[in-house]
C-alpha cells in the first residue's frame, strides 16, 4: 500500500512539473530525458509546495490535497499533450557505459546510506517537524505555531518548500512516516547529477565530460556524508541543485534566441527564496546575473519580469508572516538596508 501511495505522491509531483516544463519550453527547444526528469522534479517540487500552502489558506483536510491532486493532473495532462521533444538518441559508446554504470552505483549507494540514517538535527526540528505539524492539523500549519515564543527553535520564519513536499508524501501515505520522508533527498542528489551530465553536454557537446563531471560529485563529503550533505534532511543541498539548475539555464540562455531556457531560468530563480531563507542571497546573485545577460544580449525589457515571481514569493511570505505574529529569528542578522550599511567598512578588506 505505501509503494501505490509513494506512487501516487511522486507521479503527480512529476506530473505537475511536467506540465509546468511543457508550459515553458513551448517546444521551441530539445531537452534530453535527463533534462526533463531534472526539471519536472524541480517545478513540481515548487509547485505542490506553493499550492499547498497556498490552498491552505482557504481549506483544509481531505478538500486541500483533493483539490492539489487535481491541479497536478490537470497540468500532468497539459504536459501529455504538449510534449516536450527530446534530441535524437544515439548508441553510447562504452567509456559511456562504464561512467555510466559508476553513476548509478553511487546513486545506490546515497540511497542506502539515506535509509540507514535518520534524519539530521534540522532536518528534524527545522524542517520535518512543519510538516508533521501540518499532518496532524489536515495539511495547514496551525496558526499557534507560527506566534508560540516555545517553538521559536524550530525556524517559524523558515519557508515551506521542503517541509511541504515531505507533506505531499504524508497526505498520500495517511500517515507521517519520516522514513519516506527521507526518499526526497537522494532524489535531489540524483536530479543533481541528471543536470551536471546535461550542463555538461550542453558545454561541452560530450556526454562523456558531463558523466565525468557527475561521477566526482559522490566524493565531495559536503554532498553526500557531511552535515547539510543529501542524507541528512537538510534544506542545504536541495537549494545547491535549484542553484545550480537557476544559473545553467542562465548560460544555456546566453544563446541567440533561447528563450526557453530563460524562462526556466526565471522559474527556479523564484523557487530559491522558497527552499530556504538563504535562499534570497543566492537570488539577488543570480536576479544580478540575468540583469547582466539581459542587458549584454540586448533582451527586451520585458525579460526583466523573470524577477517578479521571485519578489511576489518573498514579500507573500513577509506579509504571512507578519499576519501570523512569527517572532523575528535572533540568530542571523537581519538583511535589510540598515545591516548593509552598518558592515560596508568590511568590504575594504577584500580588496
Amino acid at each position: 500500500m505505501s509503494a501505490l501511495a509513494l506512487l501516487g505522491a511522486f507521479g503527480t509531483l512529476l506530473g505537475a512539473g511536467y506540465g509546468l516544463l511543457a508550459l515553458l519550453a513551448r517546444k521551441e527547444t530539445q531537452l534530453s530525458l535527463t533534462e526533463q526528469i531534472a526539471f519536472s522534479w524541480l517545478l513540481g517540487t515548487g509547485a505542490i509546495s506553493l499550492l499547498l500552502w497556498i490552498f491552505g489558506l482557504f481549506v483544509h483536510g481531505v478538500l486541500l490535497p483533493g483539490l492539489v491532486s487535481i491541479i497536478c493532473l490537470s497540468l500532468g495532462l497539459v504536459g501529455w499533450r504538449r510534449m516536450v521533444p527530446r534530441p535524437l538518441r544515439r548508441k553510447p559508446n562504452l567509456f559511456e557505459i562504464f561512467l555510466g554504470i559508476i553513476v548509478f552505483l553511487e546513486i545506490a549507494i546515497v540511497f542506502y546510506l539515506s535509509f540507514v540514517h535518520t534524519l539530521g538535527w534540522d532536518g528534524l526540528l527545522n524542517w520535518e517537524i512543519k510538516a508533521h505539524y501540518a499532518f496532524a492539523n489536515g495539511g495547514v500549519i496551525p496558526a499557534t505555531y507560527f506566534s508560540d515564543s516555545g517553538r521559536a527553535f524550530s525556524h517559524p520564519e523558515y519557508p515551506l518548500a521542503i517541509p511541504f513536499t515531505e507533506l505531499w508524501l504524508y497526505l498520500w501515505l495517511g500517515e507521517a512516516d519520516q522514513f519516506w520522508a527521507k526518499t526526497i533527498f537522494p532524489i535531489f542528489y540524483v536530479i543533481g547529477t541528471f543536470l551536471v551530465v546535461a550542463l555538461g553536454r550542453r558545454f561541452t557537446g560530450k556526454t562523456w565530460i558531463g558523466l565525468l563531471m557527475a561521477a566526482f560529485l559522490f566524493f565531495v563529503p559536503q554532498i553526500t556524508v557531511e552535515v547539510g550533505s543529501a542524507i541528512a534532511g537538510y534544506a542545504d543541498f536541495p537549494l545547491s541543485i535549484f542553484y545550480l539548475a537557476t544559473i545553467g539555464c542562465l548560460f544555456c540562455a546566453t544563446e541567440p534566441k533561447n528563450d526557453a531556457f530563460f524562462r526556466l531560468y526565471a522559474a527556479c530563480l523564484a523557487l530559491l527564496p522558497w527552499v530556504k531563507r538563504d535562499g534570497l542571497i543566492l537570488w539577488i546573485v543570480a536576479a544580478a546575473c540575468g540583469i547582466f545577460v539581459i542587458l549584454r544580449t540586448k533582451r527586451s525589457s520585458r525579460h526583466f519580469l523573470a524577477l517578479f515571481p521571485g519578489l511576489l514569493i518573498v514579500c507573500g511570505w513577509r506579509f504571512y508572516l507578519s499576519a501570523m505574529h512569527a517572532p523575528q529569528a535572533a540568530d542571523f542578522l537581519p538583511i535589510n538596508l540598515e545591516t548593509f550599511s552598518s558592515h560596508l567598512d568590511r568590504v575594504l578588506p577584500l580588496f
